[in-house]
C-alpha cells in the first residue's frame, strides 16, 4: 500500500506499474465506454458484472443473466436503505472461499479473472450485490418471518411423515354374555378395571396404529377422544377399549429441517411481493448495442 499523496510517487517506476496494470486488465479499458448495460434507478449494472454473474451462476443465457441482476440490484438497492450492508472483511472470506471450494489459492482465481478480462474489483461488485440481496435478505427477513408449530405439524401431515400410536386397555368379551357387560356397565360404569373384575375378564394393554384392529373397534377408537371408552361389536363379541394416550410418530425430516423449509418458502413469497412493489415503483432502463430500451415499471 502506498500512503501520502500523489507526490510521494514519481519517476519511471510509476509508468512501470501502470504499464503492467494494463497489461493485466486486457481489453477491459477499450470496453469501459459501453460497459454499462442498464441502470436501475440510476445505478449502472456492467457488462462485466454480467459476465462475472454468467460464471458464478452456470448459466451462458445472458438476457437470463441480466433480468437477474437487475432484480438483484433492486434488492441491495432496498436493504441498504434500510441498513443492511456487507462488510468488506465478510467479502474477501467469501472470495478465500470461493477459491478453496474450486481448489485454488486466492492468486491463481485472481489469475482466471484477468485471463477472462475480468478485475478482482469486478468481481467484488457482483459478489456485493449478489451476497446482499441473497443472504442479507434473508438475515433481514428472519427476524420478521415467524414458522410455528402449527405450520410444522401441518408440513408433516401434508407429506405423510407423522404417524399416530393409541395407548388402549382393551376388554373383549364373547357376544353371549352381552346381558353381563350390560349390567356391569349399569354398576360400575365406564371403568375398565371394574368391569374387568365383574366380567372376570383380564383387559390386555395395546399400542395400536390405524387399521390394526378389526374394523368395527379399530373405527370407534379412532373416533373416540383420548380418556374416553369406546364400545364397539361384531358378529363375536363385544369391545370395550379405554383411550390413554396418543403418541405422535415422526419419520423423515427433522423439525429444523422442516422449519428452513417452510422458512425458505416464505423468503420466497416475501422476495416476490417486494420484487412486484420494487419494479412498479422503480426506473430500469437497459442499453441495447443500437440504442436504449427503457421500462419503468416493468
Amino acid at each position: 500500500m502506498v500512503q501520502g499523496g500523489p507526490q510521494t510517487v514519481r519517476g519511471k517506476g510509476l509508468y512501470g506499474k501502470l504499464a503492467l496494470i494494463l497489461l493485466l486488465l486486457g481489453t477491459a479499458f477499450g470496453e469501459m465506454v459501453d460497459r454499462v448495460v442498464a441502470n436501475v434507478n440510476g445505478e449502472p449494472v456492467l457488462e462485466s458484472e454480467v459476465r462475472v454473474a454468467q460464471i458464478f451462476y452456470g448459466n451462458p443465457d445472458r438476457e437470463e443473466v441480466l433480468r437477474r441482476l437487475i432484480d438483484n440490484h433492486l434488492i441491495a438497492q432496498y436493504l441498504k436503505g434500510q441498513g443492511v450492508n456487507v462488510p468488506e472483511g465478510y467479502l474477501e472470506a467469501v472470495i478465500r472461499d470461493v477459491a478453496r471450494s474450486n481448489g485454488k489459492t486466492l492468486d491463481q482465481l485472481y489469475e482466471e479473472i484477468y485471463q477472462e478480462g475480468l478485475t478482482p474489483d469486478d468481481l467484488k461488485s457482483f459478489l456485493r450485490v449478489e451476497i446482499t440481496a441473497t443472504l442479507g435478505f434473508r438475515e433481514f427477513m428472519k427476524g420478521r418471518i415467524r414458522v410455528s408449530e402449527l405450520e410444522i405439524e401441518l408440513e408433516r401431515l401434508r407429506k405423510g411423515e407423522v404417524d399416530y400410536v393409541r395407548e388402549v386397555d382393551l376388554l373383549v368379551v364373547p357376544k353371549e354374555r352381552k346381558d353381563h357387560v350390560l349390567k356391569a356397565v349399569s354398576e360400575a360404569g365406564l371403568d375398565i378395571s371394574r368391569l374387568a373384575e365383574r366380567l372376570g375378564v383380564k383387559p390386555e394393554r395395546l399400542r395400536v396404529r390405524r387399521g390394526d384392529l378389526v374394523e368395527v373397534l379399530d373405527r370407534e377408537i379412532w373416533r373416540a377422544g383420548v380418556g374416553h371408552v369406546a364400545i364397539a361389536e361384531d358378529e363375536e363379541n363385544l369391545y370395550l377399549a379405554k383411550i390413554l394416550k396418543e403418541h405422535r410418530i415422526y419419520s423423515g425430516r427433522t423439525e429444523e429441517e422442516i422449519r428452513e423449509e417452510i422458512l425458505r418458502r416464505k423468503l420466497q413469497e416475501e422476495r416476490k411481493k417486494l420484487l412486484e412493489k420494487l419494479r412498479r415503483e422503480g426506473l430500469v432502463e437497459i442499453l441495447r448495442p443500437r440504442g436504449l430500451a427503457v421500462s419503468s415499471p416493468r
